[in-house]
């Protein structure tokens, strides 16, 4: 055994005991299609409408002068999270490499839902071994191990001071002075030399609970409860930045700058326009539109990891141009007639490109992705070929822009079975467009999604292909229920929907605050959504009309 293995026991078997284990997933199933994950109020899950009322069966508006929030429940730090917190607390240039950590589980997308991410041997393993490798790097190197430790460590009270300042940042408040010499004496006690103890508190101190979630109870013990002046500093940079409070946020905190919304706000404007703003929600949009790692073709060759990693650079480029550009429209992106790609990805797409690396490019007139946006990127279109490509397709484009939840009712394909066997594709689109209760799903995706029908599953063009041929019209039922002749009319007539903006604030919530929103967000939403289209869809506004709810400054315990 290592000589320093007997040591990391406790704080394993300490790290066990606190650890959070998934919760139970429940599944309402509806009729027709629009069976969703329930609250426990018996709504559906995400279904932030207003409340009906018992005696009049009307919707019940609500008064969004009160401040409301729903419950939410210990988060543990997600990887990404802990990444970008680890790369702070040691200054290092790139956020460390975290493969043994298993991945976030997934909901909707998203892997920042708080319910579903439990603490496994696999994850306190993997902790303890990143923590010392992250100690031992930086006792070796001098430089860095002066800046992290801030003072000299053979000084006699450097010790105390570094758990006393690092602890701080770490657990994002002050340690009290049991913590402290607990830390210290026990450090002391079981070191080989002087450096050891430092690495010994650095591996204590971040496979304690209080760094590996993130604690929020509130300042007072009511089950709705304002949260504490450090606490709200600690929201603030997890919305925003991902990652834990700077000293000098925790300095602010206290010193009473987010006491206030207009100082909390002011604080929040500052931090949207630092860079760690678009590295966070580089992570939210590929989570949001499900373009994070594309499955290679089933033939693929030695080109196509690159081309692969071209087109997640492409949507990526795209979206950051039209989220954080001063001036600019988001929802541009949506209709956008230039991209970024390489001599590669230009050849796929069937344009030409000057230069080695990645260029914008603007479209040609009569280009099949002329006007088109982020409809046409492949990395998106290649992303959902899970099956009936139109079916697929269309469904994916409802449930990300207009969070329309689709799912097919538990038994229904079993019944169908019998009566599809043996019929073509066309044959098949045909009945499940007319057949009462396959039709009210399937008229609400397959006009969608036939209008992709000329892109492979790689996202390649195939203008050989008629759309006609599969005996639907194309058609985007939405306000106007309008009908489109190219994937340009649909991407305008998205843009257009009165749904978008709330729902990309929905998509929003659920990312930065951990849970689906119920119907105690609506007013949250509503405010964010209304936000940012006073201010021309700017996406910062999105960001700091959730730091400006309300909501924002709470904490509500699970019932």
């Amino acid at each position: 055994m290592p000589p320093d293995a007997d040591r990391s026991v406790p704080f394993l078997r300490r790290s066990l005991a606190a650890g959070v284990s998934a919760v139970a997933l429940f599944c309402l199933t509806g009729v027709a299609c629009t069976g969703q994950l329930g609250n426990s109020d018996g709504s559906p899950a995400g279904d932030i409408s207003d409340p009906i009322d018992p005696v009049t069966g009307q919707p019940t508006a609500q008064d969004c002068s009160v401040a409301r929030t729903s419950p939410s429940v210990l988060r543990r730090l997600s990887r990404l999270e802990y990444q970008l917190t680890l790369q702070d607390l040691f200054q290092l240039a790139e956020p460390p490499v975290v493969d043994s950590i298993p991945e976030d589980t997934g909901q909707g997308g998203f892997r920042t839902i708080a319910a579903l991410q439990n603490v496994s041997d696999q994850h306190l393993r993997a902790y303890l071994a990143t923590a010392e490798s992250l100690g031992q790097e930086l006792m070796a190197d001098e430089a860095r191990r002066a800046s992290v430790l801030g003072c000299e460590p053979e000084a006699a009270d450097c010790l105390e001071r570094f758990v006393q300042r690092f602890g701080k940042l770490a657990y994002r408040r002050p340690l009290s002075a049991e913590e402290v010499g607990d830390l210290v004496g026990r450090a002391t006690e079981v070191a080989q030399d002087r450096a050891d103890a430092f690495r010994f508190v650095i591996e204590a101190l971040l496979t304690s609970p209080s760094f590996l979630f993130r604690i929020e109870v509130g300042a007072s013990d009511a089950e709705t409860s304002p949260l504490s002046s450090l606490e709200l500093a600690s929201r603030l940079s997890f919305t925003l930045w991902g990652r834990s409070p700077s000293a000098a946020l925790l300095s602010r905190a206290e010193a009473g700058e987010l006491d206030t919304p207009e100082g909390l706000l002011a604080v929040a404007e500052e931090m949207v326009e630092d860079e760690r703003t678009p590295l966070f929600f580089n992570a939210f949009f590929k989570q949001w539109l499900t373009f994070e790692q594309l499955r290679p073709p089933a033939n693929p060759d030695a080109s196509t990891p690159a081309l692969l990693a071209d087109m997640i650079t492409e949507s990526e480029l795209v979206l950051d141009e039209h989220a954080f550009t001063p001036g600019v429209d988001f929802f541009d992106a949506l209709t956008a007639n230039h991209t970024y790609v390489t001599p590669a990805l230009a050849k796929f797409y069937g344009l030409e490109a000057t230069g080695d690396g990645v260029t914008r490019v603007e479209l040609p007139a009569g280009h099949h992705r002329a006007n088109t946006g982020l409809l046409t990127h492949a990395s998106l279109i290649s992303a959902k070929n899970d099956g009936d490509l139109i079916a697929v397709r269309g469904q994916w484009l409802r449930a990300a822009f207009l969070c329309q939840k689709i799912t097919i009712p538990a038994g229904l394909l079993e019944e169908l079975e019998s009566e599809l066997s043996g019929l073509s594709y066309l044959q098949v689109l045909e009945k499940r467009n007319t057949q009462a209760g396959c039709a009210g799903c399937h008229a609400l995706i397959d006009p969608i999604g036939v209008g992709f029908a000329q892109y492979d599953k790689e996202g390649r063009y195939d203008g050989s292909i008629g759309i006609d041929e599969f005996g639907l019209e194309p058609r985007f039922q939405g306000a106007a229920n309008e009908s489109f002749d190219s994937l340009a009319a649909l991407a305008a007539e998205l843009r257009r929907s009165p749904d978008l903006a709330a729902c990309v604030a929905e998509k929003l919530f659920t990312y930065t605050q951990g849970r689906e929103p119920a119907v105690e967000d609506r007013c949250a939403i509503d405010a964010a959504a209304g936000s940012f289209a006073q201010d021309g869809n700017r996406f910062r506004s999105f960001l700091t009309a959730i730091v400006r709810s309300p909501a924002f400054r709470l904490r509500r315990a699970p019932e």
